[in-house]
This record gives structure tokens, sequence and C-alpha cells, in this order.
């Protein structure tokens, strides 16, 4: 028996015919794609990782580091600072001038004791915003041992007082630090050693121009070939000045006509009592306020301001003498601070005459009765007889009675 043809042909049904349709299989395809491209970036910037928090933000110890290099933005200054076999830091590009080692310690110490807090960004887009990417940042510090690098530290803007963005180099997290941009300078000037110029005062024997020279004898200065008198405060008050000198900056090693040194304003000479001495070539640069100072005996040019040179430009050495107005002055003021007695009262004839008033009398007259109560006052005053009693009695009710008269026989 023939099969009916309808019976010959399977009808197919479920999910399978779906599975298929061009439409699917174009979904399938765009799927797997994406989870291709995922995996892809996923071992490309499998560093994106955030390391947990509260760790060190950099791990070493301020003693491991023997070199600290700091670098602005593009065309910026730059620094290096290097720790001597002494222990002493120095800028090594400016000819090893030292540097304040004690700020060179503290910043140290205070990148070692940062804790690392939570990321607040971590992609590209968010590092170049807050200006902490690899080739646009604020600073770029690098501290290194004696065996390289110890790590690299990128900073950008702040976020408020003693709030900076920065990150270490091989993180991309950004992350927001307890620093202050002006801890991490990248000028050299923020790191000098300010005490270059300066001198026991004690120890200053002679202070030298061109036409006077000051000597120490003991301790009174004197005029070198004069007999004139010094007044022997101002002397002091020019060795302080000296010995104290301040400087705003140092120009470096190199001598540059705009400093004008072959004319200089002013040549100090300064000699101690230890047989050292120091000489100062002081010019004002062309075209500046500023003044350099260059010591014979060292090879550094400073740079200083007017108010640093102040009293030392300008000084006459009749300044330096007593004249006959700081001798009066002197003076006055030598008899404004001795004591001055009482002056002593004249006592007259009639004076001498009056005779001392008794003890009691004196006594009574010179001691007043002070009432604590108002009742007691009034009370005293009622029983007290007043003084006129005795020279004016008032009579009594019997003796002013009338007398009785005898009665008519």
């Amino acid at each position: 028996m023939a099969q009916s043809p309808s019976h010959s042909i399977k009808t197919e049904t479920g999910w399978r015919p779906d599975l298929r349709a061009p439409v699917v299989i174009a979904l399938i395809a765009l799927l797997g794609v994406q989870l291709l491209l995922a995996l892809g970036v996923s071992l490309s910037e499998s560093h994106m990782t955030a390391v947990a928090p509260r760790t060190p933000l950099a791990d070493f110890k301020p003693d491991q580091v023997e070199q600290v290099a700091i670098a602005g933005d593009k065309d910026a200054e730059s620094l290096t600072l290097s720790r001597t076999p002494e222990g002493r830091w120095v800028l090594s590009d400016l000819a090893d001038f030292p540097a304040d080692g004690a700020k060179v310690d503290r910043l140290l110490t205070q990148l070692a004791e940062i804790k690392r807090p939570l990321p607040i960004a971590t992609s590209e887009e968010a590092r170049k915003r807050f200006k902490v990417a690899d080739s646009d940042f604020e600073r770029r510090v690098v501290l290194r041992g004696k065996n390289g690098p110890l790590t690299t530290l990128v900073f950008g803007e702040s976020g408020g007082f003693r709030r900076l963005f920065g990150r270490p180099a091989e993180d991309p997290a950004v992350y927001e630090l307890p620093l202050a941009i002006s801890d991490i300078s990248n000028r050299r000037d923020d790191w000098l050693a300010r005490d270059q110029l300066q001198i026991d005062g004690t120890k200053i024997a002679k202070i030298g121009v061109s036409d006077w020279t000051l000597i120490k004898d003991k301790d009174d200065w004197t005029l070198e070939g004069r007999d004139s008198a010094v007044d022997q405060d101002a002397a002091s008050q020019l060795a302080m000045k000296v010995a104290n000198l301040a400087y705003r900056g140092v120009l470096g090693t190199k001598e540059d006509p705009a400093y004008d040194q072959q004319t200089p304003k002013l040549v100090l000479k300064i000699d101690l009592d230890d047989g050292k001495s120091r000489t100062y070539r002081i010019s004002q640069a062309k075209e500046s306020e500023d003044y350099v100072l260059k010591d014979t005996d060292r090879p550094y040019y400073f740079k200083l301001s007017k108010y640093d040179l102040e009293g030392l430009l300008d000084l006459k050495v009749d300044s330096l003498l007593v004249t006959p107005a700081k001798a009066e002055q002197a003076e006055t003021a030598t008899e404004a601070d001795k004591p001055q007695s009482a002056p002593e009262q004249e006592v007259t004839t009639d004076e001498a005459q009056v005779p001392a008033p008794p003890p009691a009398q004196a006594e009574t007259a010179t001691t007043q009765r002070t009432p604590e109560n108002p009742r007691d006052t009034a009370e005293d005053a009622a029983s007290e007889p007043s003084p006129h009693a005795e020279t004016t009695p008032y009579p009594t009710p019997a003796e002013t009675a009338p007398t009785e008269m005898p009665a008519p026989n």
C-alpha cells in the first residue's frame, strides 16, 4: 500500500531552525567579537588593578636615597640633589653648591611615610585631566640609590591646601596625597643652603674698604691710622651686618659681563682672628635692581637684593665716628638714666617754732573711726557727750521747776 505524500515530509519544530536564521548567526558572531576584544583589553592592561590601600605609596627608606632628581613640565627648570660621602646634600647641577640638608631629609621622610589611599581614578583620560600622565605632569621625582633607581613618582595639580594628585610611575591609579607642590619645588634657589656667607661675628678682627679699615682691639673698635674716636655701637652693628649677610640665590660659577664685576660698587675685606680672610666684590647687574657678590676664594656668584646690602652700599666713615651731636646725645641719655633724688623741702622759721602736738592729740587727729554699722554710729553719737556740754550745760527738770511760794496768813 502506497504512503500518502503528506506523510513523506517531516515537519521540523522547536528552536533549532531559529539558530540557523541569518540574523541570529550575525548576532552570535558580533558577541564573539566583543568577547575577544574584552579579553584582549584585559590582557593588555592587566596592570590596571588597583593596589590594596594603606600600603606605602613608595617602598623605600630615606637613608637608601643617594640622589633626588626633580623635573618640571616640558621646558621647566630641573635639578639634582646628591648626597656626598660625608652625608651632606649638594646641588649637582650647580657645581655642588651646598643644599639645605634638613629640607631634603624632610621631603624624603614625607614621601616614605605616605600611605596609599583609595584611588580616585584609574583611566588614562583621568591621568591627563589631573596632570599625572607620563608625558604631562607638574613634577616628576626620581629617587636613586647606590644600585640604581628606587622609585619614580609623578605629581600633578593641587586639590586644595596640602592636597596634591599623584601616583607612582608604575601605578596607573590616581591618588590624592597630603603634599604641597612647594614641597617638591624644581627651582634650585629653593634648595640652597642659606648660611654660606655667614661668619662668626666674634671672630671678626678687621673690616676694611678702599679708604678706611676698622680694627678690633679686644672689645673696642678703632680706625687704622686715625686718632678719631669710633662710635662703638655703630661699629658693632656693622660687624653684625657683615657677619649675617644674606643672599637671594646663586647665579652659577661662570662669569657674565652682565654682572659688571669689573666696576664694583663696593669691595669689602674681612679678616678673622684665626688668620682667614674673605674679600667680597659687590656690583650691580646691568639693567637690573639685583646685585652680584663674588667671594674671591669661591667660584660662586651670589645674587643679592638692595635690602640685603642695606647699610653697606652707602656706608661712610663719618657714620662710624663719634661726632659732637652723638656725644651730646649720649651724655643726655646717660643723665636721663641716672636715678633722681627727691628734692629737699625748705622749713620756714614759723613752721620750725610750731610745737608738735602731743601724741594723744596727734593720734586723735589722724585716726578716724570707721563704723561697720550705721546704726552703731547713731547710738554712739547719742551716748557720747557733746564737746559743748562742759561749757554750756543745759538745766535739768529739777533745776527748772518753779519755787514754791509760802501761803498767806
